[in-house]
């Protein structure tokens, strides 16, 4: 292997992972949505929880939990209920406390409440097998262009230098949506507008859920 074909295939990874993490979805919602309603700690600390949760679905990826999915039906199915039904009670938390006030800017953001908040990140990515699909697509994609270099057989450390790079690339994101959405005229804004923001994100959740249960429902026809 060469120099210049394993840092190619670094970017490549990096590149094909930053644009399934830039599109929207629960992931990206919940940490705006806590970094704008809460503080720039706790949209830092759901970043982290999606960022940890991204790479225990690539590593289990990469060491066979997308053949495993593939031969198992049913355990995809129960994880991708899981996943709805945790994302429609996201959803329902956040319209039912719509037009509760803010709360205190600095009270609720001690040890207790960033781990909260990372636990709410960890656990919206950890719900989501569509994670491990988006990387079962991304490494065989990998592995067809840069078949020398990446497939079944090769070394440890470069499975390891691939999941270095995808978890540089989601802290990185989500650390920049966390501090873009917890700056003052963005939480200005959202002061603002609270009751209408809080509804519209937790009806895009709940709705996320509701069509997760409905390919469930589809796919049992």
């Amino acid at each position: 292997m060469t120099s210049t074909s394993f840092w190619l295939l670094l970017g490549s990874v990096a590149a094909v992972n930053l644009l399934g993490a830039a599109s929207p979805g629960p992931a990206f919602f919940v940490v705006s949505r806590t970094a704008v309603g809460q503080s720039r700690r706790a949209g830092l600390a759901t970043g982290l929880g999606v960022s940890l949760a991204t790479v225990i679905w690539a590593f289990g990826t990469i060491h066979g939990l997308a053949l495993l999915i593939a031969e198992a039906a049913w355990l995809f199915r129960i994880m991708q209920a899981a996943g709805a039904v945790y994302l429609i009670y996201l959803g329902w938390q956040a319209i039912r406390h719509a037009a509760d006030p803010l709360p205190p800017a600095p009270a609720e953001h001690g040890l207790a409440g960033n781990l909260a908040a990372f636990r709410r990140g960890f656990l919206t990515n950890m719900t989501n097998p569509k994670v491990a699909v988006f990387f079962a697509s991304v490494f065989a994609s990998v592995s067809s262009v840069f078949a020398s270099v990446y497939g079944a057989g090769m070394p440890e450390w470069i499975n390891l230098a691939v999941l270095g790079v995808i978890a540089i690339d989601e802290v990185v994101w989500y650390s920049l949506v966390a501090l873009a959405f917890s700056s003052r005229p963005a939480q200005a804004a959202y002061g603002r507008a609270k009751r209408w923001i809080d509804r519209a994100f937790g009806a895009f959740l709940a709705l996320f859920g509701i069509r997760l249960l409905w390919n469930l429902r589809v796919l049992a026809a």
